[in-house]
């Protein structure tokens, strides 16, 4: 079986990047001959070629939220990339094509082309405004697809609500369950996420983004160091493009001008992410629309007491007050009152944990993998090699 997988970004921190290596690190031993093809080169590349995938780089015309001096010329691009990818399939025999994100409508297009199947992963918020454009979308999506997984029920409802849910499959991220609950608590790394012997660590983790809304996570980390003064924040993760420089810069200053340079370190991107959730006394993340949450999962699967937005997929995945806490989007004070219930209900937040660590095995990337691989032989059971 093989199979092309489309995706959009080569960045060093990229979710969607993560969830396809932990795909593919069971897929492959299992027989996928695992064909990438990346927009350019970038720091993913080694990690894919680790695993067995063969990797390949196309201009791929990727849909962006935001218009720019570029959008007329959208089209064209979506033309060009489709008749690459189409070739390409070609090349190596594709069986299936499996787009990894929805930005992409090449792989569609270039499916339908060589009379091929066609998966699409929905990865992306639980946004979906605005609607004549989601509208239009869904349709694209749903036309050019044979089979769509969606990460959450959230984010399944996006087709659900507009009639067009009969290909959608909900499949959560799959991550290694394994590697989280076996991490060693390491004085190490908490020293790196800047934490004392004697203090406790908060963190979120997560590409440095407005999105994320760690506004929110640092005045909240100013309300309970008001109250606390054994308690570190750490904000694990990197800034690439130049609008999530920027806001690294804002918060950064916000840091400062709440007086929390010895209370917040910014520890950057780390690839030990099993070993970060170890450290951790308590996870929190302040995400707006998050479509999945990916670090979620893992903090769960390390049996972490867990704080997250009430709004998108992550409640979901942590049934609020059973494996988790939810907090008001955008309300630094909900978030600081919830971490100070992790924090100081010891049994409460303990029991929670434990329930988030059974919960993260239905995250496990070996079963995820049998699924997908299902769906691969349902579409193409007999390979074609021409």
């Amino acid at each position: 079986m093989r199979v092309l997988y489309l995706n959009p970004f080569s960045q060093e921190v990229s979710g969607p990047d993560e969830s396809l290596r932990a795909l593919l690190a069971a897929l492959i031993p299992a027989g996928v001959e695992a064909h990438v093809v990346l927009p350019a080169p970038g720091p993913q590349v080694d990690r894919y070629r680790a695993l067995g995938a063969r990797t390949h780089f196309l201009p791929l015309a990727t849909l962006r939220r935001a218009l720019s001096p570029t959008t007329a010329l959208y089209a064209a691009q979506l033309a060009r990339s489709a008749v690459a990818v189409g070739r390409l399939a070609r090349a190596v025999g594709a069986d299936v094509i499996h787009t990894n994100m929805e930005v992409l409508l090449e792989g569609g297009l270039a499916a339908r082309a060589r009379a091929i199947p066609h998966v699409l992963h929905y990865r992306g918020n639980t946004l979906d405004r605005p609607k004549l454009v989601f509208d239009a979308l869904a349709a694209m999506w749903t036309a050019t697809a044979d089979h769509i997984f969606c990460i959450s029920r959230a984010t399944a409802g996006i087709f659900e609500r507009r009639g067009r849910a009969r290909k959608v499959e909900v499949l959560y991220n799959p991550i290694d369950v394994r590697a989280f609950g076996d991490a060693a608590r390491s004085a190490d790394v908490r020293g790196a996420l800047g934490a004392a012997p004697d203090r406790l660590l908060v963190g979120t983790v997560g590409r440095i983004h407005p999105r994320k809304d760690l506004e929110t996570f640092i005045r909240a980390a100013a309300l309970v160091a008001a109250r606390r003064a054994d308690v570190h924040f750490a904000v694990v993760g990197a800034a690439e493009a130049p609008v999530e420089r920027d806001y690294e810069a804002s918060l950064r200053a916000l840091v400062r001008e709440l007086s929390l340079e010895r209370r917040v370190t910014f520890a950057g991107a780390r690839r030990d992410m099993p070993a970060v959730m170890a450290a951790l006394d308590v996870f929190v993340l302040t995400s707006r629309h998050e479509g999945f949450g990916r670090v979620v999962a893992e903090a769960m699967a390390g049996g972490r007491p867990v704080i997250v937005t009430d709004e998108g997929a992550p409640p979901e995945l942590v049934d609020p007050e059973r494996c988790g806490l939810a907090a008001r989007p955008g309300d630094p004070a909900d978030f600081a009152r919830q971490i100070l219930r992790q924090i100081e209900d010891r049994a409460g937040a303990q029991e929670r944990a434990r329930r988030a660590r059974e919960r993260a095995r239905t995250f496990d990337a070996v079963d995820t993998a049998r699924r997908v691989r299902a769906v691969y032989e349902r579409l193409a059971p007999t390979p074609a090699r021409t």
